[in-house]
């Protein structure tokens, strides 16, 4: 197998799998952060919501409007991130069931592999090693029967 045959390549592989993924992720991320605004910004609005004194609301609301100012540019930041890493990481998912689903069709049409090669970085690498040791085992089954001793005591075609 070639070294391009190996690459890592830039496109969504399982595009339902890797967009459903990081549309998830998200969503949990977007709970968590809005959890972390409240517990943000309750204490300013609390002070906004229930002071009535001028120079007890003044230092409130200047500190809601700087956290404003400083916590939505960084969200949008955390949540482009946090997509873009996912899709990536998604990638080392993806790129091997993808894989592993057509050396199974493979298979099922009487070509089996030496070797399912994964990228160094994907997951799934002892799911591989099962798979090429199955074909292996089938291959060997094959060539036994091929030769008249397949049967289930060994003795067919004797």
């Amino acid at each position: 197998m070639s070294h391009s045959d190996n690459r890592r390549r830039g496109r969504l592989i399982d595009r339902n799998f890797q967009l459903g993924l990081a549309w998830r992720m998200m969503v949990v991320f977007f709970l968590f952060f809005l959890a972390g605004l409240i517990i943000v910004f309750a204490p300013s609005m609390y002070r906004l919501a229930t002071g009535s004194d001028l120079n007890e609301l003044e230092p409130a609301a200047r500190e809601f409007l700087i956290l404003h100012v400083r916590v939505w540019p960084a969200a949008l930041f955390i949540f482009g991130g946090v997509f873009i890493y996912t899709l990536l990481f998604s990638h080392r998912i993806a790129g091997p069931i993808h894989k592993i689903n057509g050396i199974l069709r493979k298979m099922l049409e009487g070509e089996y592999p030496d070797k399912v090669a994964l990228r160094r970085g994907d997951y799934f690498h002892d799911t591989a090693e099962l798979v090429e040791r199955l074909a292996r085992k089938t291959l060997r089954g094959d060539d036994d029967r091929k030769d008249g001793v397949g049967g289930p005591n060994g003795t067919e075609g004797k």
